[in-house]
């Protein structure tokens, strides 16, 4: 038993130490990405904005709003809305909207899903830029015009901008959403800038339409209904390695909604989670397998202790490692999270640090088990993953 002990410590120690060189590197990334100073001059690109709904009339109507409230020339973009077969009063509500304001567009998808929605967008652009919304995120008037110029200045194949949950409703699973999301926008802007693509998402993704074209958009992606966002990225960066760019700026945050219910959370990290773990590239695998193995271990450790509590390594006792490898990650997580709440604002949110670390280990655990079934519900739609 001691011996068992022993390799489980030995094994904790390890993934702490590799953790916490991850996380730190995520936060020097994030650190020296800096975008090129805005300069709202030039309107002379074309843009396609595409919306994907279905049974969004609780939400889509303000979201709309924000689009259509841009300072980028009103001549140079469009909006393609495009129903996923709702069966709502959301195409009534977009219809209203489509009457009011011509550079508003409504398409029915071609397939099903939010591939197919995308593509039945971008084969009647004729835009230079795609760029990807969800139809319950709210942008900033200033939104379009930061990442037209980002893209001008970097001439980038993909732009990865911030997603960002505001703590609106003042509830504790919205907080914890809101650190979490923060979270995954440092560490996935970070990593970018020393061109690894972990992460990005498709309620605030940019690329040319050329490159959608070259990399044959979702062709060999579409087995299963998620990876819009990051199985695109990875198509394109493995043809432009460094084509890959993250906007760190506020202009360009999307803001979002929570999950409001505890069954819409945990269908939408299932579905997050739902990916093939052979589709997701090297670097992801290895960021995973990291923060899911060392969140593990943080359980699987102290619970190992209670079998023999006078267990020892290296002289220190093994309940003692344990604290001190969970203060070792509270610590650097705590530096991120600083990070990324001085970013977006959200500094009074790091109060409710200590529950989202103790929670989050076991999150991580469970949602990384549960993301193996596959099969999930999303938009009174059920998703059976091959």
């Amino acid at each position: 038993m001691n011996t068992v002990i022993e390799i489980i410590t030995c094994i904790a120690v390890l993934l702490c130490l590799i953790y916490t060189v991850m996380i730190a590197r995520f936060g020097y990334g994030w650190i020296m990405s800096n975008p090129p100073a805005y300069d709202n001059k030039d309107h002379d690109i074309f843009v396609t904005i595409i919306v994907p709904v279905r049974n969004e009339a609780d939400f889509v109507e303000y979201p709309l709003d924000t689009l259509l409230n841009q300072s980028y020339a009103k001549t140079h973009f469009e909006i393609i809305v495009v129903d996923d077969h709702s069966t709502d009063n959301t195409i009534e509500l977009i219809q209203k909207k489509c009457a009011e304001h011509k550079l508003l567009k409504l398409i029915k998808n071609n397939g099903e899903g939010k591939k197919s929605a995308i593509e039945s967008a971008i084969i009647i652009s004729t835009a230079e830029l795609i760029i990807t919304v969800d139809a319950d995120c709210f942008v900033t008037e200033n939104w379009l015009s930061e990442i037209i110029y980002f893209y001008k200045q970097t001439q980038a194949k993909m732009i990865v901008a911030p997603v960002y949950i505001p703590d609106s409703d003042g509830a504790l699973s919205t907080k914890l959403q809101s650190l979490e999301f923060m979270a995954l926008m440092i560490s996935g802007g970070g990593a970018l800038y020393f061109k690894n693509a972990i992460m990005c998402n498709g309620a605030n993704l940019a690329y040319t339409r050329k490159v959608f074209l070259e990399v044959n958009g979702f062709e060999g992606i579409n087995q299963t209904a998620t990876g819009d966002d990051v199985l695109l990225m990875y198509k394109i960066k493995k043809k432009y390695p460094d084509g890959i760019k993250f906007l760190k700026s506020e202009n360009a945050i999307v803001s979002t909604n929570p999950a409001f219910t505890f069954n819409e959370f945990i269908n939408q990290r299932k579905r997050w989670a739902s990916k093939k773990f052979n589709d997701l590239n090297t670097e992801t695998k290895l960021t995973s397998l990291v923060v899911y193995f060392f969140s593990l271990f943080l359980i699987v450790l102290p619970l190992a202790a209670l079998f023999n509590p006078v267990a020892t390594l290296a002289g220190l006792p093994v309940i003692k490692i344990f604290i001190l490898l969970f203060a070792t990650k509270c610590m650097i997580d705590f530096l991120l999270l600083l990070l990324a709440t001085s970013f977006f604002k959200e500094r009074k949110l790091l109060l409710y640090f200590l529950p989202e670390q103790i929670i989050y280990i076991f999150y991580v655990v469970i949602i990384g088990f549960m993301g193996m079934n596959r099969n999930y519900e999303w938009k009174e739609r059920t998703i059976n993953e091959k």
